[in-house]
């Protein structure tokens, strides 16, 4: 089984006219280039059948503006079906401060979407305006019994869109604060599967996952042996990043990296199964 928990998708009226959602000052940073890919559940699905994946997790997009992000969720909610249930979708919640977040989450899981996410403060970065944002969302996904996907890009090397500082020692002590919520962290959380290093960094996370998106342009292909054998493989979630990167980008990868056939197959699959079967 191989299980994508890191896609994005977006829906047909946004992919075939980007101009309204570009209002959205988060949108228009990541995707205001009209040569940057938009792609449906359609898409996606043609995508995981033609590289044999099973299943995908396609992460909800951080609006700041709220009829965006609902009409996002609404989308969502039809896809599980539309997909018959081959794509789990995670909902979102506007980032402004005018919102009920527990009402917001409430509401994603009532939908039935798998959990909350990927949270980005691509705009800001981690401001203590978004700092006392996300520890409302973390609260109220605790509250709701569901994972949350937190963006983490790593404070160090090439510059891209959407890069910010992720303060990752106040993003640690906020992380930390939270043991009840599942949470998986991006990117490799930004490198913060390096300090699990540190016993007590290793405790503190015991909760937090780390998935593989967009590897191929951030490190080299050691890290997944290395990430699995200092965070534990059962806690490493194998993650795509697409359309930004097709998944056998990856896979010849992990293969060589990971020869333990159970934690290769705990990475690509088999750990996403566990963690979404607890919602």
């Amino acid at each position: 089984m191989i299980i994508d928990f890191h896609t994005h998708i977006f829906s047909p009226d946004i992919c075939g006219d980007r101009r309204r959602a570009s209002a959205d000052r988060h949108f228009q940073r990541l995707y205001g280039d009209a040569s940057s890919t938009l792609v449906d559940h359609d898409t996606l699905m043609e995508s995981m059948r033609a590289q044999g994946i099973d299943r995908a997790v396609a992460m909800g997009f951080p609006w700041e503006r709220e009829d965006l992000c609902a009409a996002q969720n609404e989308y969502f909610a039809r896809v599980i079906r539309l997909s018959g249930d081959a794509i789990v979708p995670f909902g979102s919640v506007p980032i402004n401060d005018s919102v009920d977040v527990e009402l917001w989450v409430r509401s994603i899981k009532d939908m039935g979407l798998g959990g909350v996410g990927e949270v980005g403060f691509y705009r800001e970065g981690m401001t203590p305006e978004n700092v006392r944002y996300l520890e409302r969302l973390l609260a109220a996904a605790r509250s709701c019994a569901l994972p949350l996907c937190l963006h983490v890009n790593e404070p160090v090397g090439h510059r891209y869109a959407g890069k910010y500082d992720p303060g990752l020692g106040i993003l640690y002590e906020t992380i930390a604060s939270f043991p009840g919520v599942p949470m998986i962290l991006s990117h490799w959380g930004g490198g913060l599967v390096f300090y699990e290093l540190m016993p007590e960094v290793k405790r503190a996370l015991a909760h937090c996952y780390y998935d593989t998106a967009a590897t191929p342009y951030l490190y080299s292909d050691d890290i997944y042996g290395i990430a699995a054998r200092i965070a534990g493989p059962e806690r490493i979630l194998f993650g795509s990043d697409y359309p930004l990167l097709q998944a056998t980008r990856y896979l010849d990868s992990i293969d060589e990296a990971v020869p333990d056939p159970r934690w290769k197959a705990g990475i690509l699959g088999m750990n996403a199964a566990r963690l979404l079967e607890r919602e």
